[in-house]
This record gives structure tokens, sequence and C-alpha cells, in this order.
């Protein structure tokens, strides 16, 4: 595969790079996911199924560089770029950017990291908890939880440690959520989120997010709770999530569009095996009969710790009038193109 000029560049000067002092690593790493997609039952009759051999089905396939240095005793220096691969294709993903999944560089205090540039958001980091496809397949919680923002650009990024191994919390802010920012900041989607963590234990993990975006010189905001939780008893682990997201910017008969979601799911370890199964609902508050329920399966099978393989059923409930409302089997990289029924089954290695 030939790499963007960026890329093999960068590539090639670390790899004649002198090797580095012990307390400084840049380490390069990457994930190539690819399997065959089946889709059908589309809102609108006329279009057949669709089937192909795509890639980034389970996860987004990718090449990175995360380095760290120790720059005093209790003070690091870090960064990551990481570039979307389509591997069906070749291409660059997350629209043709060079460093579209990630592009940061930040301080680790011990007690805090401070990140700034192009990040995951609270809000995404959490349901890569709670979502036992982990964002991935066709059977992904997203496709009935359209309100997850996975990135920020321009963003400013807290986190800290558990503290007593029982609280910690991120909190992120960006200028402009997509995009540069603009002359006198016009137009910008200014954007907040705060995700505080409660953990007991092994066993429980409570997870939360808060998040607004505003355009800037606008009075109305669209905005999301999520409140999720983690039950990890080794034999089985149990997640659970609800969320009400609320749109100002786009009212129904002059209150803001809100919804009431849940999601349940489990994930069952058997040796080399996991078997994965989720339930996600959403309905509308404003009397509108947006009703969509996903029924998803799924499971993978580890030949090593770095290669593996997997699939994802699911199906999804909705009325023909929803078309074009974001519910339909999308996975980790492929849109659903508004298709209710979905396969896929891949290969993915880690390196």
């Amino acid at each position: 595969m030939k790499l963007h000029p960026t890329i093999a560049a960068l590539a090639a000067a670390l790899s004649a790079a002198p090797a580095l002092a012990v307390d400084s690593s840049v380490t390069l790493y990457g994930l190539i996911d690819a399997g065959y997609a089946y889709r059908s039952d589309n809102y609108d009759a006329t279009k057949g199924s669709r089937q192909g051999f795509d890639g980034g089905i389970a996860n987004g396939s990718r090449l990175g560089f995360r380095g760290v240095e120790e720059i005093t005793p209790g003070l690091k220096g870090k960064f990551v770029i990481e570039a979307g691969i389509n591997v069906d294709t070749g291409t660059a993903a997350q629209s043709g950017l060079t460093w579209g999944r990630q592009a940061w560089v930040g301080l680790d205090f011990g007690a805090a990291e401070a990140r700034f540039g192009r990040q995951y958001t609270p809000q995404y980091l959490i349901y890569s908890e709670i979502d036992p496809f982990n964002h991935g397949t066709v059977s992904k919680a997203s496709n009935i939880f359209t309100h997850i923002i996975s990135r920020a650009d321009n963003a400013a990024y807290v986190t800290t440690p558990f503290f007593g191994d029982v609280f910690s919390v991120d909190a992120e802010y960006a200028f402009n959520r997509s995009g540069d920012e603009a002359v006198a900041n016009a137009k910008d989607k200014r954007f907040y989120a705060i995700g505080p963590k409660l953990q007991f234990g092994k066993t429980v993990k409570i997870l939360a997010n808060y998040s607004e975006t505003k355009e800037k010189g606008q009075s109305n905001a669209d905005s999301v709770l999520d409140i999720g939780a983690v039950l990890d008893f080794n034999v089985v682990k149990l997640t659970g999530a609800y969320a009400l997201p609320k749109f100002e910017t786009t009212p129904v008969k002059g209150e803001a569009k809100k919804y009431n979601r849940f999601l349940v799911g489990a994930t069952l370890p058997l040796g080399n095996w996991s078997l994965l199964a989720s339930y996600a609902y959403s309905k509308d508050k404003n009397d509108l009969d947006e009703k969509a329920v996903q029924y998803g399966i799924g499971g993978s099978y580890a030949f090593s710790k770095r290669t593996d393989t997997y699939f994802g059923y699911s199906r999804i409930d909705a009325n023909d009038s929803l078309k074009g409302k974001g519910y339909s089997v999308a996975d980790s990289s492929n849109a659903g193109n508004d298709y209710r029924t979905g396969f896929n089954v891949g290969i993915r290695h880690k390196f």
C-alpha cells in the first residue's frame, strides 16, 4: 500500500534516527481491519441489498506514532499523531485528513494530564467502555445513539488518574469543534464536555458525560447527558447507559427536540472466544413517533494477542418515515446508507 507522502517521510526519518535515551521513546503502532459486509432492507424499497469487501469494520484501520519523554521526575511530555486508512481502497480516512484520527501534544503531571489538538471526546471514550462492540461492526450502539460525537478539533483536554482508585474526571473544551477557528470566531462551534467516573474495585464502574455545542453568536445550544455503568464479573460483563440528547438548534413546535435513549449490553468471554450482544432504544419526547430499536449480536475469536477474526449482525426496527434520520446499520468506518439489516465478518491485526 502506498503511504501518504507525509506519513512515509516521517516513518523513514524515525527509522533512520539514532536510538533515543532511556527516558524518551517513540513508538510506531497500527491496526489493519478488513472483511465482508452485507446490508439489506433499505428505507427506500426501490433500493436492493449492498455487499462488498470493506475496510475498517470493527475498528478503523490506522497508522500512528506516539512519543513520551520524562522531562523531570513526575513530569512527562507526550504526543500522538494517528492517520486513518481505508484498507479497501488505500485512501486516507476521515475525509482525507493526514492525521485525521488523532493529533495532539501534551504534558503529564502525574495528578493530571493536559493535551492540545484533535482528540476524542469524553463521551466517545465512555461509550468505548459501555458499548460491547466498541463503536464497531453493524451492531455498534451509535447506530441508535446518533448523538455520540467522536472527536473535537482545536481541543484542550484534561484527564486525571483515579484518585484513591475511586474517582477520576475528563474535561474538554474546543473553540471550534469541527474545522479551524474562523476570523473573529464567526460561526465557530464552541464545545465543552465533562466526564466524571467512579470505580468501586474491579467490578463496578459508573461513567457520566455532559457536553454542549453552541455556535458563537447564537443563543441556542445542543446538549446531551449520558450516564452509564459497567459491571465486570469476569465470567460476564454487563453494561448499560441512559442518554438525554437535547437539540435546541432544531426546535419542534417552539420546543427543543429531545430524545430518551437507553442501551444494555453483555460480553461473555469463553477462552479465545468472546460473545457480544446489545439492545439499543431511542424515542423522541416531542410526540413525533420517532422510535428506533436495534438488536445486535456478534463475537470474536483470538488467534493470537495481535490477530483475531470477528462477526456482527444487527437489525433495526424503525418505520419508513425515519429515512435519513441516521438510524441505519453503519460500522466503524462505513455508512449504513439507510439499510436496516446488516452482517459483517472480518479479520483484524494489531501491531
